[in-house]
């Protein structure tokens, strides 16, 4: 089923694919497993149900709950959503130059909320913009966490 929006986002992650993955299942059993990420906020965590509220640099929110994880280790990282977005995600690790990971994001979802919806034919490019610059904060943001990750907190 295609679905409204396709999006494609690749990280370019300065950790070796085997070390992030574990750094990232380590965190999916924490109470917040996107700490870096200050546009993504975890609302709940209830198992293998995580409540996600995503903030556009625009001034909008969209509420959705990530279930149904799939979890291939040292390879992919996949899982359904509900609510003001419904769909599916795939994550892909793979090796890149000098320890680092491409990691490939594929998000395949649909909008729901009414106003989204009825605004889709005039707004989709400010939709897309808000998705890449969601998207490429939290590059930014996991590379500058992993990079101070172990380093005494300035007081």
């Amino acid at each position: 089923m295609t679905r409204a929006y396709e999006f494609r986002s690749v990280w370019d992650v300065a950790e070796p694919p085997d070390r992030l993955w574990r750094t990232l299942e380590e965190l999916l059993k924490t109470d917040d497993p996107m700490p870096w990420w200050d546009a993504v906020t975890v609302t709940a965590h209830r198992g293998e149900e995580i409540d996600l509220v995503a903030r556009s640099a625009f001034g909008y929110r969209l509420r959705f709950t990530v279930h149904d994880l799939d979890l291939r280790p040292l390879e992919t990282m996949a899982f359904s959503a509900r609510g003001d977005l419904e769909g599916h995600a795939l994550l892909v690790f793979a090796p890149a130059a000098a320890g680092r990971t491409r990691l490939t994001i594929d998000w395949h979802v649909d909008t729901t909320r009414r106003w989204m919806v009825r605004a889709e034919r005039v707004l989709r490019p400010v939709f897309v913009l808000a998705h890449d610059l969601v998207m490429r904060s939290g590059e930014r943001r996991l590379n500058r966490w992993l990079a101070q990750r172990g380093r005494p907190r300035r007081r």
